[in-house]
């Protein structure tokens, strides 16, 4: 049996805040195969940010171990890790706080084709326009200012940007809950279509367990930095076992169960 594409055990995270220890992650561990969605769905302050912060290295942990497509993780540093970072790509839920408003949206998207050096400066439009296809948007969008597009435009300028450097896995952060309703479901069918077709792994992150039934394979529900409960997410969402989670399930009380 091959190894999962992510493995994380006993990821730990405390924080010091007035003069107290939190514990923002406490022995967490789960792992994700190649071209599956988990779901990491939780109040605010359960930990999810966090765990998507420590999976990408963006913060150390106290104590745990992540593997990536079998090698350690936290071991690496420098060129190695910068080179391994282009298989591991996120979304943030607010593209404009996560890129420069004012760049255009060739900018965003030479970014990764430059900094990685997937193509040559002379290749890069006709990539740029390439991506910007890939995820439903006209090429005609690049010489923009991401401020001047909309809210579902930057969202898939986001995840054109994500996948420009054919990752492993992607992490999305609350990727769709600042989107209406008909633009949320445009994207969450994005999201599949892509991993369909590309293999993609997801390490998605919600609050809303509609959005994450429509496409999670599996679910973990946290609360306060632990595993409350695990499992398939359909059954976790239409049986939770956890205090929390039949919290979260009377949160959302029209659950999409038909998907986008």
């Amino acid at each position: 049996m091959s190894s999962p594409l992510l493995s994380v055990s006993g990821l730990t995270k405390r924080y010091r805040r007035g003069g107290k220890t939190i514990a923002a992650v406490d022995n967490v561990s789960f792992h994700i195969e190649p071209g599956e969605t988990l779901a990491l769905a939780g109040p605010s302050g359960s930990g999810k940010s966090t765990i998507a912060r420590l999976v990408l290295r963006l913060v150390q942990p106290d104590a745990g171990d992540i593997q990536f497509k079998g090698e350690d993780f936290l071991a690496l540093g420098g060129a190695t890790l910068r080179a391994r970072r282009a298989r591991l790509q996120m979304v943030f839920q607010d593209p404009l706080a996560a890129f420069n408003p004012r760049a255009t949206v060739a900018r965003v998207l030479d970014d990764p084709l430059r900094i990685h050096g997937i193509a040559s400066r002379s290749e890069r439009p006709r990539r740029i326009a390439a991506l910007l296809e890939r995820v439903g948007l006209s090429p005609d969008l690049a010489p923009r200012a991401i401020h001047e597009i909309s809210g579902g435009q930057r969202q898939r300028v986001a995840i054109a940007r994500a996948i420009a450097t054919k990752p492993s896995l992607i992490v999305l952060d609350e990727a769709v809950s600042a989107l209406d309703v008909s633009v949320r479901g445009q994207i969450l069918r994005l999201l599949l279509d892509l991993q369909r077709e590309e293999r993609i792994a997801y390490l998605f992150i919600s609050h809303d367990l509609g959005v994450v039934r429509a496409i999670a394979h599996r679910l973990v529900i946290l609360d306060a930095g632990t595993i409350a409960e695990s499992g398939d997410a359909r059954t976790v969402i239409d049986a939770p076992q956890s205090a929390i989670g039949k919290a979260l399930v009377v949160a959302a009380p029209k659950l999409d169960r038909t998907g986008p």
